[in-house]
């Protein structure tokens, strides 16, 4: 497994920053409180609702970046057929059906949310519901992130948070109510080795994680437009510049109304959770504003 890395350069962060300063798509991105800025190694990604809209790096002085095609199909166009000739389709302009740029940014959103499951829209909620959130779709290893592979090695999300001895990154896996892994017959709840699996990893990989974290903190807080949601995070890593990992992974639930809270169905299931995690197992029904054992008091 490669090393766990995070980061980007001084030269990309000015480079973004002076692309900021001169308006335009950038600084449309920066400033959209939609979106979560994730910062990889020596790239970033853009997400939406669990969705990765742009992977964006530095080429010499040229910001460079891709996106999935069908991000960039218009939502609505005004001639979503393409006539087929001979067998042959004839697409008589391209503007009408894919978007040239990345200037109309509401229509990227709008394509994109058509890819997006529930229970990854509620991951993109809690994420940003808390300002202290500093990373999303955390893989294992550089190989899967490259590849941009979603497998069953990724950690949905990683918190800053205030601990009496200073700093410590803790991280999130959140599942749906529905979720079949929250869900077992015996004792084997197919959750648990998610969890062992991810809480390996980060013994393992300890001090890359915190040298990683403290890189993406700089990152964040030095990137303008961006910075602005990051001001609980400025104020503690200025006042509590020790920095630690935590070993142990939280669970996070979501996405159920009271019937099913407290339905027989779910009982036993929600205490054989809670016996193996106890304050590690987090619940609410409704992911909107799911701060509690995420957000950090300053």
């Amino acid at each position: 497994m490669a090393r766990f890395e995070r980061g980007i350069s001084t030269a990309f962060v000015d480079r973004l920053n002076a692309e900021y300063r001169a308006g335009g798509w950038w600084k449309a991105i920066a400033e959209d409180r939609d979106l979560f800025i994730a910062i990889r190694q020596n790239y970033i990604n853009v997400y939406l609702n669990g969705n990765s809209l742009l992977r964006l790096w530095l080429e010499g002085d040229e910001l460079v970046g891709e996106t999935h095609y069908k991000y960039l199909l218009v939502p609505e166009a005004s001639r979503p057929y393409v006539r087929i000739i001979g067998g042959q389709a004839r697409i008589e302009s391209h503007t009408e059906l894919f978007l040239p740029d990345l200037t109309n940014l509401q229509a990227l959103k709008r394509a994109a949310n058509a890819y997006s499951g529930e229970e990854k829209r509620g991951v993109h909620q809690i994420v940003m519901s808390n300002p202290n959130v500093i990373d999303v779709e955390i893989a294992f290893g550089a190989e899967n992130e490259k590849t941009g592979s979603i497998t069953a090695n990724r950690i949905d999300f990683a918190a800053l948070r205030r601990q009496a001895s200073g700093l410590e990154v803790v991280f999130y896996e959140a599942k749906q109510f529905v979720n079949k892994e929250l869900r077992a017959s015996g004792d084997a709840v197919p959750v648990f080795d998610q969890l062992q699996r991810y809480e390996s990893f980060l013994r393992n990989e300890q001090q890359a994680l915190i040298d990683s974290y403290r890189m993406v903190c700089g990152n964040l807080i030095a990137l303008e437009g961006v910075k602005d949601r990051y001001a609980s995070v400025q104020v503690m890593a200025r006042n509590f510049p020790s920095l630690t990992v935590q070993g142990e992974v939280r669970l996070v639930v979501f996405g159920f109304d009271n019937d099913q809270k407290n339905g027989a169905n779910w009982s036993g299931h929600r205490q054989k959770l809670k016996d193996v995690l106890g304050d590690k197992l987090l619940l609410k029904g409704d992911a909107k504003e799911f701060t509690n054992g995420i957000a950090s008091p300053l």
